[in-house]
């Protein structure tokens, strides 16, 4: 049974400080979610690199006082994204979860002025970006999976 569903019979104030424990360390995503995510993302994996120039050209359109705040070409964003996309997909697997990287990575973020609002802007470009590359293969499910994790990590990362 995953830890996030697992009910002791221990004290209320105990199980809610597990539980509040165990959400920090893990995104709330069923197996099958996580199963969506990681299939389009390895089908992705062979054109990383331009699907990420992709998604930072949407961005940049739909909040061009975005490309301000990430310094360099949109090839070097592109491949941080890139390493950082990687990363979250190895990390959907493990126990220990994203949250500690994703604290990091927002933190960071608001040091260059990025904000909740941005976060569901790169939601918004991310999705459309997931839409075309994917076409017929990014169906309903596969879209609530990733909305569902893409919204998980705004709220990690506005913290």
């Amino acid at each position: 049974m995953p830890a996030a569903l697992h009910v002791s019979e221990g004290s209320p104030k105990k199980s809610a400080r597990r539980a509040r424990r165990t959400s920090a360390k893990q995104l709330d995503l069923t197996t099958a979610q996580k199963k969506l995510i990681l299939n389009s993302f390895f089908r992705l994996e062979p054109a990383l690199d331009l699907v990420a120039q992709l998604f930072f050209l949407k961005l940049f359109r739909l909040d061009p006082g975005l490309r301000k705040k990430f310094d360099g070409p949109v090839e070097m964003q592109a491949r941080k994204f890139s390493a950082g996309a990687k990363l979250a997909m190895i990390s959907l697997g493990h126990e220990d979860g994203l949250a500690p990287t994703l604290k990091l990575l927002g933190s960071r973020h608001r040091q260059m002025g990025i904000r909740t609002r941005h976060y569901r802007t790169m939601s918004r470009a991310l999705i459309w970006t997931l839409e075309r590359s994917l076409e017929k293969s990014f169906d309903r499910d596969t879209r609530e999976a990733w909305n569902t994790m893409l919204s998980q990590f705004t709220k990690v990362m506005s913290r």
